[in-house]
């Protein structure tokens, strides 16, 4: 079936039946710079094929109960406030049935056509609500949803046990990468996900952020960046390490929060070339990395999903066409090549503080002319798969 055919279906399907014509993304988090699911449902509102576009997600103190976002879309955060991650396991396990419960009893007379579980943890309730309004199902996974740090001990028998039994049950899957389409074809036989790769949705590139002037970079000094989460399993502490060392004659900023954020603003009040700014809106990410010169994505592979992930960073750090230095993460290598195996680093913690010291202007140009003939594809070229498959789910809804 051509595509146009497949579009000419799905809409005469939601205009015979306007009253199931809503899409419904249900995440277990608030929805905070949630970059990716905002990209898939500003594609999805722009696809045409729903009259809506709902994100479910939780409630948190000082966030609005209900957002209006652009093109239709809105962000409903239900049930109880929750304040931090419940130390016990027990803890968190009730307090996501009571929240399940809620989003079930919110959302089971909805108009919805398409479910999207966001997470292994919410797929059990986005597969009753998928039976109960009669709604298609996707498994819209940002990791390797099982082999997580996270995912340990009775949690992650009961996620491997909920995965394994309702994934046949899904209408489609949705994953990030390669490597972990690969992972799901060898567990689960018959399964064909759908890969959309996270590229960054840049709405207005611009001009690079002045962040020399910002932070008061002397000249020819390199100005590093680590973008992203400050937490656990990113080298946080090695890096801070590193460049409060004599040794090292260049700057850093991070950008982003996390539970690091103390530590790493501490070392800013005693060491003048480390720096700290508040995270900004996604789109703007790739005009302050292209302040800089070069990056930092130092994942540490102590799970299977961090190992094998393909992180956002990689993708923002070439947008902004800077080169990065990068651990033993293989969808990295593999979208690099060769020619990048100088700029992986084996051992941060032994080797980091050596590689930045003996980095010169010319490495990192002769970097940047090879990043430059890279081609990476729009967001909107990428998320073309995920529209098709919405397409296919709802021309088949009509029969």
């Amino acid at each position: 079936m051509t595509r146009a055919r497949a579009l000419s279906r799905a809409a005469q399907a939601t205009e015979a039946n306007s009253a199931r014509a809503g899409n419904l993304h249900i995440s277990a988090t608030a929805v905070v710079n949630a970059g990716r699911i905002l990209k898939e449902t500003l594609s999805v509102a722009g696809s045409g094929l729903f009259s809506g576009v709902i994100i479910c997600g939780t409630a948190e103190p000082g966030l609005p109960r209900h957002e209006d976002l652009t093109h239709g879309r809105r962000i409903e955060r239900v049930g109880s406030e929750v304040v931090g991650r419940n130390p016990h396991v027990l803890g968190r396990i009730r307090e996501q049935l009571s929240w399940s419960r809620t989003v079930f009893k919110r959302y089971s007379r909805a108009d919805i056509t398409v479910i999207n579980a966001h997470s292994v943890a919410v797929l059990p309730v986005c597969y009753l609500l998928s039976r109960r309004c009669r709604a298609k199902l996707i498994y819209d996974t940002h990791e390797l949803e099982t082999e997580t740090v996270a995912t340990r001990g009775l949690q992650s028998v009961i996620f491997k046990w909920a995965e394994r039994l309702l994934i046949g049950k899904c209408d489609a899957v949705f994953v990030v990468n390669e490597s972990i389409a690969d992972w799901y074809r060898k567990r689960y036989p018959g399964l064909c996900p759908v890969i959309v790769r996270n590229i960054p949705q840049i709405e207005e590139r611009g001009r690079p952020a002045d962040l020399r002037k910002v932070l008061s970079i002397p000249a020819g000094k390199f100005l590093f960046i680590h973008i992203g989460h400050l937490v656990r399993g990113r080298n946080i502490q090695e890096i801070l390490a590193a460049f409060s060392s004599p040794a090292v004659d260049a700057h850093i900023v991070f950008l982003g929060h996390g539970e690091f954020e103390e530590i790493v603003r501490a070392y800013c009040a005693r060491y003048p070339n480390i720096h700290w700014l508040t995270p900004v809106p996604p789109d703007q990410v790739v005009r302050y990395a292209a302040a800089c010169d070069v990056g930092l994505c130092l994942i540490e592979p102590s799970c299977l999903s961090y190992k094998l992930s393909l992180p956002n960073k990689v993708f923002e750090y070439m947008k902004a066409g800077i080169p990065f230095f990068f651990t033993d993460l293989p969808e990295v290598s593999r979208l690099l090549g060769s020619s990048f195996d100088e700029w992986h680093i084996g051992a941060p913690a032994r080797d980091l503080r050596g590689a930045v010291s003996a980095l010169t202007v010319a490495a990192v140009a002769e970097a940047k002319a090879s990043l430059a003939a890279f081609r990476l594809p729009p967001w909107d070229e990428e998320a073309k798969a995920m529209v098709d498959a919405y397409v296919s789910l709802i021309a088949s809804a009509s029969h």
